[in-house]
């Protein structure tokens, strides 16, 4: 056998065996969160395969663009342009789409003002935003040894900047009815993961857990990521949830 080939099977060998084969996530939240990772680090023929593999396991194309939202809160518009154009490449390939006639897919109309304050502000509830659980006496999260902690600019612009950010990320897209809050907080871990945002990373391994997701499916979604994002990424990912783990005083898997 050829070097290139045995150098091949390995590679998906560790994929689907090591990886995907893992008993600790479906194969559909696999799917969700490989497609927002090789979207955010915008490869595109990486994620031309991870739709069509998602499209096989029946995901949607209207669940498919609402990962892509997602994705664009976090890894930025661009990601989500870059990848809107590459699912659509592959739903006209499917026949999902006719050739020339863009999305027709059926989508969430955007919310109003009004709408979107309301759903940030039940979405943040439900998450317990940067809280130690969901009631609202619950102890603030601690910053990751060596760092400030997530704070708004104190300048006029800062605040304008995060109340914008805040009101597009937690109403319009987390708000949103597509997906469940447990799948968009698997989603959001990864994308941050692959960037190395670690505070924010931080956050949302805790808000996480605030939804039910167990310290075992965090790892396991880590390790999703990693698959596509690298090892040295997932390790680094690891030290922030057992941060997480550590405040909250509970163990999880290695």
């Amino acid at each position: 056998m050829p070097i290139e080939s045995e150098v091949y099977a390995a590679v998906k060998q560790y994929e689907y065996g090591e990886i995907w084969g893992r008993p600790g996530l479906d194969l559909p939240t696999r799917s969700f969160i490989s497609i927002a990772v090789v979207a955010a680090m915008g490869h595109e023929d990486e994620l031309y395969r991870q739709i069509n593999s998602g499209l096989n396991l029946g995901i949607t194309p209207e669940a498919i663009h609402e990962v892509l939202l997602q994705v664009s809160v976090y890894g930025g518009i661009s990601a989500w342009a870059q990848a809107v154009a590459v699912a659509d490449e592959l739903f006209v390939v499917r026949g999902i789409l006719p050739a020339g006639d863009g999305v027709t897919v059926e989508l969430e109309a955007p919310m109003n003002h009004e709408d979107r304050k309301a759903a940030a502000e039940r979405v943040m509830a439900v998450l317990g935003a940067g809280r130690l659980g969901t009631d609202a006496e619950a102890p603030m999260l601690g910053p990751l040894p060596g760092s400030a902690g997530i704070r708004s600019d104190d300048l006029p612009l800062g605040q304008e900047i995060a109340w914008i950010n805040g009101h597009y990320g937690y109403g319009e897209v987390w708000g949103r009815p597509g997906l469940e809050l447990r799948t968009k907080s698997f989603l959001t871990m990864a994308i941050l993961q692959v960037m190395h945002e670690n505070d924010q990373l931080q956050f949302h391994v805790n808000n996480a857990l605030n939804l039910g997701i167990t310290p075992e499916e965090v790892h396991e979604a880590l390790a999703q990521a990693g698959a596509y994002g690298g090892g040295s990424g997932w390790s680094n990912a690891v030290g922030v949830a057992r941060d997480v783990f550590r405040q909250r005083g509970v163990g999880a898997a290695s």
